[in-house]
């Protein structure tokens, strides 16, 4: 393609109009420069990422939880606390808003991007006078419109570029919240299960004060011994002291969902406090088996959004380096009026001006074509940087649904060990009051039976914190139809 270069020559003339076979020449030799600069526009790169398998990949571990029959699944604990603070800390959290506000801005700015065709005005007023000089006063008026012929299409890869960085903001925000719901779950059940060892450790305590009671009882009969006294005297004194540090981490876990709520220490809503003080049972995950989790989902997670937003703006800054090699035209046009007063004369007039600017690539060119091959290599790794995204996001989630269906075999396995422990310590202890068993066999079922107590309140609280890793791995809870519902309720 030849290269030519026209000044923009503005054409000044008061109170003159150009001829109108000036006008259809130069428009007709504008229009034969437009087509034959036009064919040699860039295309844009690429399209959004994707791997061959995404749309039929499946999870392979079995069986894996029937999920997302809602986008706020810390409903399916059925806790109607955890649901309020969830919903408060959505409205209350500094941090979210902040981020909320950050992607606002990122969104705003994108209309910032100036348009192929814009039209500016401009107004002035002056005036001098004094003893010593003559009194002047001006007014003057000016009219502009430029329409730009993008023929590397800058102004599309600026618009890319803009939408990519608000992209970005936007899945920033959304980890921000996915983060708060994920702490305000996790310090939830985490108190709930210190609450429940306190309550654990209060019933030991009062099984320990029975035991002592019985060996008591025995060594005033002379079956017993002082040795068995001191034993469980000794186990309450251990007991106790547990008993005060779980207080202490209840009491430590609720000042921390009252930060993430908002709120300063203390200054809570009374009605939350009561709530998180009040004893309930811990929240558990009970899902159904699914057979397959389809790999969709995952294209929720915020980090696999803010890879395709980076793979999109490396996208926008090779458009923008290839755009160097391309001539940039515009076309101006102006009126401007002026109105002058000097002394006891007056003089005015109308200065228009039009003419079209041609700005050719630098030379020499290797340059600018190093800047193109390295924005083209940055687009390369963004790409791959994006698909190795993909592969953790595929990797944690088959993680998370494996330690899911560990956790809840564990709790069931558990659980029944429980109740075959209170059923054989209840007999135990009727034996020990008749004298047909020792108290070190009831010593040694009682701490099994502590032992295995607190490790179901420990199996149930790590199933549902598989239950909310899952749910985060998912990128589940960042929806803005769940933004908006969560925060009504």
């Amino acid at each position: 393609m030849r290269k030519s270069f026209h000044p923009s020559a503005a054409r000044a003339a008061r109170y003159h109009a150009p001829k109108s076979g000036q006008s259809l020449r130069k428009g007709a030799v504008i229009a034969a420069l437009l087509g034959s600069l036009a064919g040699c526009a860039p295309p844009m790169d690429g399209q959004n990422p994707s791997f061959p398998f995404a749309n039929s990949w499946q999870g392979t571990i079995r069986p894996s939880p029937r999920l997302l029959d809602e986008s706020q699944w810390w409903r399916g604990f059925q806790d109607p606390t955890l649901d309020a603070l969830v919903a408060r800390a959505l409205q209350g959290s500094p941090d979210l808003a902040a981020a909320q506000l950050r992607a606002r801005a990122a969104y705003v700015e994108t209309g910032a991007i100036r348009g192929l065709t814009n039209l500016s005005t401009e107004g002035s007023a002056s005036a001098h006078g004094g003893r010593l000089r003559t009194t002047e006063s001006t007014i003057s008026g000016r009219l502009g419109l430029e329409t730009i012929f993008d023929l590397g299409r800058e102004r599309e890869a600026d618009r890319l570029g803009a939408a990519a960085e608000a992209a970005f903001a936007d899945a920033e925000s959304a980890s921000a919240q996915l983060l708060l719901i994920g702490e305000i779950a996790d310090t939830y059940l985490a108190l709930r299960h210190s609450q429940q060892r306190l309550a654990l450790a209060q019933s030991e305590i009062r099984r320990q004060r029975e035991t002592l009671d019985i060996a008591r009882a025995l060594a005033a009969d002379g079956v017993g011994t002082r040795i068995d006294s001191l034993r469980s005297e000794a186990r309450l004194a251990a007991l106790d002291a547990d008993r005060r540090n779980l207080e202490t981490t209840v009491a430590k876990t609720i000042l921390r969902l009252t930060i993430l709520m908002g709120d300063a220490p203390g200054a809570a809503p009374p009605e939350f406090l009561r709530a998180l003080h009040a004893r309930t049972n811990q929240p558990r995950a009970r899902l159904a088996p699914d057979p397959a989790l389809p790999a969709d989902l995952i294209r929720n997670r915020p980090d696999l959004r803010m890879a395709e937003a980076r793979y999109d703006a490396a996208r926008a800054a090779l458009g923008k380096s290839r755009a160097a090699l391309y001539p940039s035209l515009s076309l101006s046009g102006t009126i401007e009026a002026r109105a002058l007063r000097f002394g006891p004369g007056r003089s005015s007039g109308v200065v228009t001006g039009f003419g079209p600017s041609l700005r050719l690539p630098s030379l020499p060119r290797r340059a600018t074509l190093a800047a193109v091959d390295g924005a083209s290599l940055r687009l390369d790794a963004a790409y791959q940087a994006w698909a190795s995204a993909v592969l953790t996001a595929l990797y944690e989630v088959e993680a998370a649904l494996l330690d899911y269906g560990i956790a809840a075999q564990n709790e069931a396995a558990i659980e029944r060990a429980v109740h075959l422990q209170s059923q054989a310590q209840r007999l135990l202890k009727d034996a020990s009051r008749e004298g047909t068993a020792t108290l070190s066999e009831l010593y040694a079922l009682e701490a099994d039976l502590a032992q295995s107590e607190n490790a179901l309140a420990d199996a149930r609280l790590s199933r549902a914190l598989t239950f909310v890793d899952l749910n985060l791995r998912l990128g589940m809870g960042t929806q803005p139809q769940s933004r908006q519902a969560a925060a009504q309720n």
